[in-house]
């Protein structure tokens, strides 16, 4: 009977090789932007693998993105690989945590979520945001005595990893990134680098923070004698990171497979991701589609790895500081290769007028903000440069009893170009439909909405509230308000989709109603809950998405 799937089981199991339609359509889409064939060399590979992975073209643009700085100790510290004490560890995690490491700054300079993960650091810390404690065991043994990890720990790092990469994926982030942190550990890198290259020990082992040549000497020495002690099987990467590895370097390679099950692009960043990586590889080799090499580490054996698996470095800096440094550094290329395949126009748009399209190219953006946040006007400014623009006023019209209204539509209509083509009305979906490169403006998705709860009178009397035995008693009503629910639910369910499918470049506004008070009233409550989801739905299926506030724009995606 065969035994019970694990989590590593399964998560091998779900990763996929890329998708070759997909690769071949961001081919003929790069062939045939406004630049010459092959102009923008690897990017345009990497704009490939990407939508390879996504499965469809354009990929998705890969952000939000999330780092997991994975930390641990290790026992082979005391063999003299390292200058530096073993508290630094624990020093430099309290370091991330208040935002004042070189990875923290430029992670906020490119809008990254910084995670750190305590997976086997020596020294206790106390619970704090943006720490998440899940530690094995207090720093692995001494790899030149015996094994680091017991299988059975290596596996549970391997599935902290893997719940990390879930965890981020989860809560939005569409890429992510690879950090590390613990003294010593390159020294296990290169003792993983060598039992899955084959490579000498001497030829993968560095000098790790900048170490003298007396101690490199001492870290060579311990690399061999580690790699002579144990009998390792590249067929077995279990063993073979129980044996030499780290609980951050297993916890990283969970967090690749992961990515890679999830179908979203991971960065790595430099010796120790180098070696997850290739014990990855090891576990499932079509995980390496998944990956992207943010730079080559100034480290030996990082050039192996990735030579091995087969990837060229976005960047090569020769930086050694680990923590995710280069892959931060490296996103926003990977993002613009995304966004040149959604964003750059092709010949045939040039050539052949608004109703040339290219299939799939789209998009989407959302606009958010509060009352006189200044967002209409912020999305307006994203299509102004538009030979045409179809804007679509979703409000009632102005009409002589309502002059404050009548007011704001009027400042609306003088603020928009005199060629812009205004459509006043609810058809939303028949305009996301429509197959031009005219873009669409759409203001805004509250007013829509409150017009179709309106129509399907979904609206319940708020004297309910005050009188129990009434509306307990009202069973017809109840049966009315559910169907009218449902009706305004299709609709949603309809513009949604419509959304998500348009072939054109949309842009909608809305008003953000998750900070604002609770509402008095229960048809007040009703509509802020109803708009919120609304959001939160187009949000999930937009290519950006935008906050205004006080007439500041701020990305959120």
């Amino acid at each position: 009977m065969p035994g019970r799937m694990t989590l590593l089981d399964r998560t091998v199991e779900a990763i996929r090789p890329l998708d070759s339609d997909a690769m071949a359509a961001a081919q003929i889409r790069q062939d045939g932007l406004v630049k010459p064939r092959g102009a923008l060399g690897d990017l345009e590979q990497l704009g490939r693998q990407l939508a390879g992975l996504a499965g469809q073209c354009p990929p998705p643009v890969p952000e939000p993105a999330g780092l997991a700085l994975f930390a641990g100790d290790h026992g082979v510290h005391a063999q003299g690989v390292s200058p530096w004490p073993q508290d630094i560890t624990a020093a430099m995690v309290s370091t991330f945590l208040s935002g004042r490491a070189v990875v923290n700054t430029l992670a906020r300079q490119a809008g990254v979520r910084v995670q750190v993960v305590d997976v086997g650091i020596a020294t206790d810390l106390p619970p704090a945001p943006g720490l998440a404690q899940r530690r094995i065991r207090a720093g692995t043994h001494d790899l030149t005595t015996g094994p680091a990890m017991t299988r059975d720990e290596a596996s549970q790092a391997i599935e902290v990893g893997i719940h990390t990469a879930t965890d981020l994926v989860a809560e939005g982030c569409r890429c992510l990134l690879t950090g590390d942190m613990g003294i010593a550990n390159t020294t296990p890198a290169a003792a993983l680098i060598a039992a899955f290259t084959g490579a000498a020990h001497e030829d993968v082992t560095g000098r790790g923070t900048g170490i003298d040549d007396a101690t490199w000497a001492v870290k060579v020495d311990v690399v061999r004698r580690a790699l002579d002690r144990h009998r390792l099987d590249p067929a077995d990467p279990l063993g073979i990171l129980a044996a030499v590895g780290g609980f951050e370097h297993a916890a990283t390679v969970g967090f690749l497979l992961g990515a890679a099950a999830a179908r979203v692009p991971v960065v790595l960043d430099g010796v120790v991701a180098g070696a997850a990586a290739l014990a990855a590889a090891a576990f499932a080799p079509e995980v390496t589609g998944a990956f992207v090499a943010g730079h080559v580490s100034a480290e030996p054996g990082a050039r192996l790895a990735l030579s091995t698996l087969g990837l060229r470095a976005v960047l090569d800096l020769e930086m050694r500081l680990g923590e995710g440094s280069g892959a931060v550094l490296a996103l926003p290329v990977v993002q613009a290769s995304a966004r040149v395949l959604h964003e750059v126009a092709t010949l045939a748009d040039l050539q052949g007028g608004a109703d040339s399209v290219a299939p799939g190219i789209r998009r989407r953006i959302l606009v958010l903000g509060g009352a006189r946040s200044g967002k209409s006007a912020t999305a307006e400014r994203m299509v102004e440069s538009a030979a045409a623009v179809t804007y679509v006023a979703t409000g009632p019209a102005p009409s002589a009893d309502d002059p404050e209204w009548r007011e704001r539509v009027q400042l609306h209509r003088d603020r928009r170009p005199a060629h812009w083509t205004t459509v006043e009305g609810r058809d939303l979906v028949g305009l996301l439909a429509t197959r031009t490169n005219e873009p669409l403006v759409v203001d805004c998705l509250g007013t829509w909405l409150a017009a179709t709860m309106d129509d399907h009178d979904m609206w319940r009397d708020d004297s309910a509230d005050s009188d129990p035995d009434t509306a307990a008693a009202d069973g017809a009503a109840d049966m009315a308000a559910d169907d009218a629910a449902a009706k305004v639910t299709a609709e949603v369910d309809a513009l949604v989709e419509a959304w998500r499918s348009t072939s054109r470049t949309a842009v909608a506004i809305s008003n953000e109603v998750g900070s604002g008070i609770v509402p008095a009233t229960r048809s007040g409550r009703l509509f802020r809950d109803q708009l919120g989801l609304l959001n939160s739905r187009i949000a999930a299926e937009s290519d950006e998405v935008w906050l205004v506030t006080a007439g500041i724009p701020q990305r959120l995606r």
